[in-house]
C-alpha cells in the first residue's frame, strides 16, 4: 500500500512526462499548427490539471507559489476569453484562445511542480536533446535536398531552405534561437560531468547549424544577439572562461564565414534584403503599415483575437498581394488583436517576469568571487533560460513564434521554471492553501478542465477530418465528401465552408451530370462561408461566380460588388471581374480593371494582360462595308 508521499511524488513524476510530452508533440507534429496536433496537445494540457490537483489534495504540504506575473497573466487569459466571444469572426478566435489556454496551464503546472533543482535540470536536458533532435534532421533535410517535412510535401516558398518538423523554417529558427544558450550555458557554467557537457556542446553545434540551414536572416540576427549577450555575461562573469568563450566565439565565426561561402541560397537571402514585394525584407515593412493602421482603428480593444489577416484585405496596400496571415511582428499583432489594454495586460505578466529574475540573479548566478564551487546546473539553466527568452524576444520582431503552438508551449515551460526560481530570494509568495483555498483552486481548475476538453476533442476530429482532404489530389465528389464531414466537426469553420463551396462550384464547371445540383451546393456552402466570415472577398466573389453559372445575373452583379467593396485592391477579384465583364460584353469597363490589375501587380498577371489583349480586340472598330 502506498502512502500519501508515494503517491505525491509519482504525481510530480507524472506532471513532468505530461509536460514535456505535449511539448515534444507540438515540436514534432509540425510545430501544433495543424488542427489535429493543436487538439492533441490541448488535450495533453487539459490532462495534468486533475494530477496537479491530486498534489494539492494528496500532500498537506504542497504549497502555491502566487508569483507577481500570474495576476496580469490570468487577466490577459480572461480579457482574451471576453474579446474572442465578441469578434465577427469566431473559429480563429476560439482556436487562439485555446492556445492561450494551454500556455497558461502549462506555465502555472511548471510553476508550481517542477521547481526541484533535480527536476530542473532533467527538463533542461530534454530540451536540449529535442532542440539538438530537430536541428540534426533540419540539417539532413538541407544536405539531402529533401522536399519533404517528415511524411508531407514543403511549401514551394521555402525550396533550398531546412525547417525540420516545422512548416516555416523561420519558426524552427526561433524555436532553436530559445534553446541554444540552455545548451551553450550547461558547457561553460553547468557542473555536469564531462560526458554531459560534450554531450551538450554537441547539441549547441547541432543547433547553430539548424539555425543556419533554416536560411533565416532574423534567425541568423537572433541567434547572434543571444550568443552575444551570453557570452559577455560569462566573460565578465567568469575570468577564467574568457579564453574558452573567445575559441568558442572564433570556432562559430569561422563557421559562419564557411556556410556563407559555400551556400549560394544563404548569399542570395542576404542579397535580397534589398527587394521590395517579398515577405522577407521590404514586405515586412509594407505589411507593418496597414496593421498600425488597423491598430489605429481600434486603438484600445483592437480587432479581436486571430482577427488581423481576416480584416487585412480592407487595409492591403495595393502592391502587397500576399495573404500575411499574421502581422510577423509579434508586438505590433497583439496591439492589432488585443488593443492597447491587451498589450498593457501582457506588458505587466513581462514585467513580473523580469522582476522576478533580476530578484532572484543574485542568488542564482555565481561569479568568480562567490564562495564554493563556481559551475552550477541551476546558474546554467537560470543564465541559458533567460538568455534564450530574450534571443526569442528579438525574433519576435520579424516572425510571429508565439502563434505557433510548438515555439509558445516550449517557451511557457521555460517561463514557469524560471520564474520559479523566485523561491531562492524570498517566501513571501510562497503560501500553502487552506481548505478554502484548495477547494477554490479545484473548482478553477474542473471549469478549465470542462471547457478544454471538450474543445481538444472536437479540434482533433476536425483536424483528422481535414489531414484526410489534404492527403487527395484529385478535385472530385470524394473531395466535396471530405469536406463535408470536416464541416461536420467544425460548423463554424469559415475556411472549410468556402473549400467546399469551391469543391462543388469547379465540379459544376466541368459540365456533367448534376452540374446544377453540384453548382446549388456551391452556393449554399459560400452562403454559409459569409454567413461565418463576412469579411472573406473571395467567399463573394465565388459566390458570384456560381450564381453567374447558374444564370443568376442580378444575384451574381451584387456578390461581384459585394467582392470588390471587401477586396477593394485584389489583384485575383479585379481580374475576375474584368473576365466576367469581357464576357458579358462590356470590353472598356474590363479593360480599364485589367489595367488597375496590371498597375498593382506588373509581374506574373498573364491573365489580366490576355484580358487587355481581348478587350482592344473587341473595341477596334469594324471596317467599313466592302472594303478590301
Amino acid at each position: 500500500m502506498w502512502d500519501r508521499e508515494k503517491l505525491d511524488e509519482l504525481g510530480e513524476q507524472a506532471l513532468v512526462g505530461l509536460l514535456l510530452a505535449l511539448v515534444t508533440v507540438a515540436v514534432v507534429g509540425f510545430g501544433g499548427v495543424r488542427t489535429s496536433e493543436l487538439g492533441l496537445v490541448s488535450g495533453l494540457a487539459a490532462l495534468a490539471l486533475p494530477v496537479w490537483i491530486a498534489r494539492l489534495w494528496l500532500n498537506p504540504s504542497h504549497r502555491v507559489l502566487l508569483h507577481p506575473m500570474i495576476w496580469p497573466a490570468l487577466g490577459f487569459v480572461g480579457y482574451a476569453a471576453w474579446r474572442a466571444m465578441g469578434v465577427d469572426v469566431t473559429y480563429p478566435a476560439r482556436r487562439e484562445l485555446l492556445l492561450v489556454c494551454v500556455c497558461a496551464v502549462v506555465f502555472l503546472v511548471a510553476l508550481n511542480n517542477s521547481y526541484r533543482q533535480e527536476t530542473m535540470q532533467w527538463m533542461a536536458h530534454a530540451l536540449v536533446g529535442l532542440g539538438g533532435a530537430v536541428a540534426a534532421y533540419a540539417i539532413i533535410q538541407w544536405v539531402s535536398g529533401s522536399n519533404r517535412i517528415l511524411w508531407l510535401i514543403q511549401p514551394l516558398n521555402y525550396v533550398k531552405r531546412a525547417g525540420g518538423p516545422f512548416v516555416n523554417p523561420n519558426h524552427l529558427a526561433g524555436f532553436l534561437v530559445m534553446l541554444l544558450p540552455l545548451a551553450m550555458a550547461q558547457v561553460f557554467v553547468g557542473r555536469g560531468k564531462s560526458l554531459s557537457k560534450v554531450l551538450h556542446g554537441y547539441a549547441a553545434l547541432i543547433m547553430a547549424g539548424g539555425i543556419a540551414v533554416t536560411m533565416s536572416r532574423g534567425g541568423w540576427a537572433a541567434a547572434a544577439a543571444a550568443l552575444v549577450i551570453l557570452f559577455a555575461w560569462i566573460g565578465w562573469r567568469r575570468r577564467e572562461l574568457r579564453l574558452p568563450v573567445a575559441l568558442a566565439v572564433g570556432v562559430l565565426a569561422i563557421g559562419g564565414m564557411v556556410f556563407l561561402s559555400r551556400s549560394e541560397k544563404a548569399r542570395a537571402r542576404i542579397e535580397n534584403l534589398s527587394q521590395e514585394g517579398n515577405m522577407d525584407s521590404a514586405g515586412r515593412r509594407e505589411l507593418w503599415k496597414p496593421a498600425v493602421a488597423m491598430w489605429r482603428d481600434h486603438s484600445w480593444l483592437g480587432v479581436g483575437p486571430s482577427q488581423f489577416d481576416i480584416r487585412f484585405p480592407a487595409y492591403r496596400p495595393a502592391r502587397f498581394q500576399a495573404a500575411p496571415v499574421r502581422v510577423h511582428n509579434e508586438y505590433l499583432n497583439l496591439l492589432v488583436d488585443y488593443g492597447i489594454a491587451g498589450a498593457g495586460l501582457m506588458g505587466l505578466t513581462l514585467l513580473g517576469l523580469v522582476w522576478g529574475v533580476v530578484r532572484s540573479s543574485r542568488y542564482m548566478e555565481r561569479s568568480s568571487g562567490d564562495l564554493g564551487a563556481r559551475t552550477s546546473n541551476r546558474t546554467a539553466f537560470f543564465l541559458g533560460a533567460w538568455v534564450g527568452l530574450v534571443g526569442l524576444g528579438l525574433h519576435c520582431i520579424v516572425d510571429f513564434d508565439l502563434h505557433t503552438p510548438g515555439i509558445a508551449i516550449t517557451a511557457a515551460l521555460i517561463v514557469g521554471l524560471l520564474a520559479s526560481t523566485l523561491r531562492f530570494s524570498t517566501e513571501r509568495f510562497w503560501f500553502r492553501p487552506r481548505l478554502p483555498g484548495r477547494f477554490i483552486l479545484t473548482a478553477a481548475a474542473a471549469a478549465t478542465l470542462v471547457w478544454m476538453l471538450p474543445q481538444a476533442s472536437r479540434f482533433g476530429r476536425e483536424g483528422m477530418a481535414l489531414n484526410r482532404v489534404r492527403q487527395m489530389r484529385h478535385l472530385d465528389a470524394a473531395m466535396a465528401e471530405a469536406l463535408q464531414r470536416a464541416a461536420v466537426e467544425g460548423p463554424d469553420n469559415d475556411r472549410t465552408a468556402f473549400e467546399l463551396g469551391e469543391v462543388h462550384r469547379r465540379l459544376s464547371l466541368q459540365g456533367e451530370g448534376a452540374w446544377k445540383e453540384e453548382a446549388g451546393q456551391a452556393v449554399t456552402s459560400l452562403q454559409r462561408a459569409i454567413q461565418l466570415n463576412p469579411h472573406n472577398a473571395r467567399a463573394h466573389l465565388a459566390l458570384g461566380q456560381a450564381q453567374n453559372w447558374l444564370n443568376q445575373p442580378e444575384a451574381a452583379a451584387a456578390a461581384f460588388a459585394e467582392a470588390m467593396r471587401r477586396g477593394p485592391n485584389d489583384v485575383a477579384i479585379h481580374n475576375a471581374v474584368a473576365w466576367y465583364l469581357l464576357q458579358q460584353g462590356r470590353p472598356a469597363e474590363a479593360r480599364q480593371m485589367a489595367k488597375q490589375s496590371l498597375e498593382w501587380q506588373w509581374w506574373a498577371n498573364p491573365l489580366a494582360q490576355d484580358i487587355i489583349a481581348q478587350a482592344e480586340q473587341r473595341l477596334k472598330p469594324l471596317p467599313p462595308v466592302g472594303a478590301p
